[in-house]
């Protein structure tokens, strides 16, 4: 059931062939995170790409200084949740990626899915697509961080409705470069907005 989720949306989202997926049927395995457990740690070269079936992740790095975690990145159902540079470059990663619920993934390793790369048009396709994706994550990442705090968390929440009922509060007010006091004043101010 899972590998059909992710060739469903290989299939919609990429436009690959029924033919190219089926070449990868024995690469994709699954894995099963508890909360907290980690797909990738701070110092290990990130081996694998998953894909998220259900749950939700969160790529952090730990300000020393603060003694303070910083999100960087959340991952959610259908996204690919990579240590990419670690990934590509094979070398080690400078931060970590979390599992903050119970969460289900697909993965392929590193390894397999350049030999998909060298086997198919279809899988090279997918593999630029995936590099486009994650640099898209980035910049909107980026260009998130020169807008008004109350319009980072607007255009997110439009973006990712559910992901207030998933995760604590604090974890979205990281992402969002927010103090978690802060994050709530603003949802008051918008509760209040709307009643009015």
């Amino acid at each position: 059931m899972e590998t059909e989720i992710l060739f469903n949306y290989l299939e919609k989202e990429m436009n690959i062939s029924r033919t190219d997926l089926t070449l990868s049927s024995s690469y994709w395995k699954k894995y099963e995170f508890h909360k907290g457990e980690y797909f990738n740690e701070y110092g290990n070269i990130c081996k694998y790409l998953g894909f998220v079936i259900s749950g939700v992740f969160r790529t952090y790095y730990i300000d020393e200084t603060l003694q303070k975690e910083n999100n960087v990145f959340l991952y959610s159902e259908n996204e690919f949740v990579t240590a990419f540079r670690s990934l590509i470059t094979r070398t080690p990663c400078l931060y970590y990626t979390q599992s903050l619920t119970e969460s289900t993934i697909m993965y392929i390793h590193i390894n397999d899915l350049e030999k998909l790369y060298s086997l198919s048009k279809g899988w090279e396709k997918i593999g630029r697509i995936i590099a486009e994706n994650a640099f898209k994550k980035l910049l909107y990442r980026t260009e998130n961080l020169l807008l008004k705090p109350e319009e980072r968390y607007v255009g997110y929440i439009k973006k990712h409705p559910e992901l207030p009922n998933k995760i604590p509060q604090y974890h979205i007010a990281s992402f969002l470069g927010l103090e978690n006091p802060s994050l709530s004043r603003i949802k008051r101010r918008l509760k209040n907005k709307e009643s009015h």
